[in-house]
Parts: C-alpha cells; sequence; structure tokens
C-alpha cells in the first residue's frame, strides 16, 4: 500500500541552512544580468540569423552560462553535496510529489489564462501575452533540437539556478518567504517582457513553494519542462 505522507519533509532544502548566501547570489546575478541582455540584443541586431537558430544557440549559452556561475559561486567555492541543491530525490511520496507538481502546474496555467483574459477586458494590449511565433521553432525533424532546448536545457538550468542557487542563498539570508519573493522578482524580470512579469512572477512563487514542499528540485523542473513543452507543442501542431 502506498502512503500518501500528509507530512511534510522534515528538513527541506529551502529551509536548511546552506553555506552561501546573500553576495554570491548577488554576484551571479550582477553576471547573468548583462549576460542575458548581451545574448537577446545579438539575437535582435542579427537579422540575418533565423529566430529558431537563435532560440537554440540563447538557450545553449544562457543555460551553460547559469550552471557555470552556480559551480563556481557555490559548489566550487562551497563544495556543499548535490543535495543543497535540491538535485535528489523528492521527500515526499510519489502519490504527494505528483499532487503537488499537478497542482502548480494546474495553478500556473490557470492565473496566466486568467492574467490573459483580464488585461484583454480592460484593453490593456500592452501588458496582453502574446502568442509564440511560428518560426520559432526548427524546421522538419530539427524541431527536436528546439524542443530539446526549450523543454530540457532552459528548464533545467533555470531551475538549479533560481531555485536551487538564488532562492537557497536568499532564503538562508533573509528567510524563506523574502528568499521567494525576491528570487520570484528576479526570475520574471530576466524575462524582459512587462506582459510575462506578472504571470512568470506566480509561476516562481508555485515553483519555489513546490521546491520547499517536496524537497527536490526536480519536480520544479518536470513542471518548468511540462510547461515549455504545451508552448512548443502548440506551435508544431498549429494550435
Amino acid at each position: 500500500m502506498i502512503s500518501t505522507d500528509s507530512n511534510p519533509p522534515t528538513a527541506p532544502p529551502a529551509s536548511a541552512r546552506v553555506c552561501w548566501g546573500f553576495w554570491p547570489v548577488a554576484l551571479g546575478l550582477i553576471a547573468l544580468i548583462p549576460t542575458a541582455l548581451l545574448v537577446a540584443s545579438f539575437v535582435l541586431l542579427t537579422p540575418a540569423m533565423p529566430l529558431s537558430v537563435a532560440t537554440v544557440l540563447s538557450a545553449a549559452v544562457l543555460g551553460a552560462f547559469q550552471i557555470a556561475l552556480v559551480w563556481l559561486l557555490a559548489m566550487r567555492a562551497w563544495r556543499p553535496p548535490l543535495a543543497l541543491l535540491g538535485l535528489t530525490p523528492p521527500e515526499t511520496s510519489p502519490v504527494r510529489t505528483v499532487l503537488l507538481a499537478v497542482a502548480a502546474m494546474v495553478c500556473s496555467l490557470g492565473f496566466a489564462q486568467l492574467y490573459t483574459m483580464t488585461v484583454m477586458v480592460l484593453d490593456w494590449n500592452a501588458l496582453a501575452p502574446g502568442g509564440l511565433p511560428s518560426n520559432l521553432l526548427l524546421p522538419g525533424g530539427m524541431a527536436i533540437f528546439s524542443v530539446i532546448a526549450l523543454a530540457v536545457v532552459t528548464p533545467v538550468a533555470e531551475e538549479i539556478f533560481f531555485r536551487g542557487f538564488v532562492l537557497r542563498g536568499l532564503a538562508n539570508h533573509w528567510g524563506f518567504p523574502w528568499g521567494l519573493v525576491i528570487s520570484s522578482l528576479v526570475f520574471a524580470g530576466l524575462h524582459f517582457s512587462p506582459a510575462l512579469l506578472l504571470p512568470v512572477f506566480v509561476t516562481g512563487l508555485l515553483l519555489g513553494v513546490l521546491y520547499r514542499s517536496t524537497g527536490s528540485l526536480w519536480p520544479c523542473i518536470a513542471v518548468h519542462a511540462a510547461q515549455n513543452l504545451v508552448a512548443t507543442l502548440t506551435i508544431i501542431f498549429g494550435l
């Protein structure tokens, strides 16, 4: 008989003390923000490069850079076990983990839909999230590389950086509630779109709570990957 394990984890990663705090996180963000802007500028200022190619390259570059920052500022500097990043199996039962992950995804998608409907009713067109361009993915069978970049590389790198590194460090410095809010704001701001600011902020909150509730990054990565996969599939099937 599978237990639903109604009790929370005894030592969820987001609440445990870690070696790094505010300053390594601040250095990581100081390095990441201009790099992300540089990559975005390169994409915009290179009109000859197809959007699909630019998307894969930017996802690979930023993903590798985020992982490198975590290694340099946390793993190499402090040599903590991977458990402190949350790269361990969930501490909750499989049933509870799946239920929490599904709830986080449903709430995230539901809020995004509600937000879109609200700004459209209010005629705030500048804040309405636009649809994904049809040329975002590589053509034909090459589209698998776009899917890997958007639904594998990006979720893994962003969850390790924003939840495993940023949230953990800020929670160690200011406590989990403030760490959750600030890391979610940074996560939303680095999408560089006013229309996505609130929906991505709420998604960051939900993923942070999921991280704390399960004691693992893997459910967060799964939810993040599933949302990105849904977005890519809507392009592939023209939905």
